[in-house]
């Protein structure tokens, strides 16, 4: 099992990351303390469904160009850090300026 970690101000569908693919285990939403932050962890199967599928629909579920809150892809390697900033150089290509933040799992406070 490998892990993902996405965080967005607003509300997250826990239901489309579970019914979106085969391979996810287990997925957790939480709140960063103090924040409006809405943090989802996600359990997934490597061979039924990959990171790159997990990131798409990441940035399906928000706006990821709003000033007006936070969007944050939390990576646990460097394949997980490429796959991440290689979608937000493709979206800013067609969308302009994103303001997604990419940081290591590590920086998660909750």
């Amino acid at each position: 099992m490998e892990r993902a970690v996405f965080g967005a101000s607003g509300f997250f569908s826990q239901e489309a990351f579970i019914t979106g693919f085969r391979g996810i285990d287990h997925v957790q939403v939480r709140q960063v303390k103090r924040t409006n932050i809405e943090i989802v962890e996600i359990l997934f199967d490597p061979w039924k469904v990959s990171y790159q599928q997990l990131v798409d629909l990441f940035f399906d579920l928000h706006d990821p160009t709003t000033t007006e809150g936070q969007s944050l892809i939390f990576f646990s390697n460097l394949r997980q850090l490429t796959v991440a900033k290689q979608k937000k150089v493709n979206l800013r290509l067609q969308v302009g300026n994103v303001m997604t933040d990419i940081i290591p799992v590590g920086q998660l406070s909750s």
